[in-house]
């Protein structure tokens, strides 16, 4: 009896120490203004994060707001301590202001990020 309680202790602890490893992804900047978008050329901009938390990161999607926005990611785990990025192009297909919204995908722990681009696309 007594070697049958060790066990199942040793294993609550083990599952208690296994979901302690979870991952952290924070952004060093979450808005980027583009002073350089031109009517029909492609602007863009890198977007670091880095992995705080004490499992490997995994970004498994990267959402925009619309189809003038194309974003790339690191698409291999992301090891606690490192760095990745997510990669913004942006074309702009009207001239004026705009505003765009990235919705970063991962399975890091609390709210999802956001990333945002704006600026005002110009006839050049």
């Amino acid at each position: 009896m007594r070697k049958i309680v060790t066990l199942i202790f040793m294993l609550a602890l083990s599952c208690s120490l296994f979901a302690a490893d979870k991952a952290k992804i924070v952004f060093q900047e979450t808005e980027y203004v583009m002073t350089d978008s031109y009517l029909g050329q492609t602007a863009e901009h890198v977007f670091v994060f880095k992995n705080e938390g004490t499992a490997p990161l995994v970004v498994t999607d990267a959402v925009p707001s619309c189809g003038c926005v194309s974003p790339t990611w690191t698409k291999t785990p992301v090891a606690p301590g490192d760095t990745g990025s997510v990669h913004v192009y942006y074309t702009g297909k009207v001239s004026g202001a705009f505003h765009k919204t990235i919705k970063i995908y991962s399975n890091s722990t609390g709210k999802k990020p956001n990333l945002q681009i704006s600026g005002e696309t110009k006839k050049k």
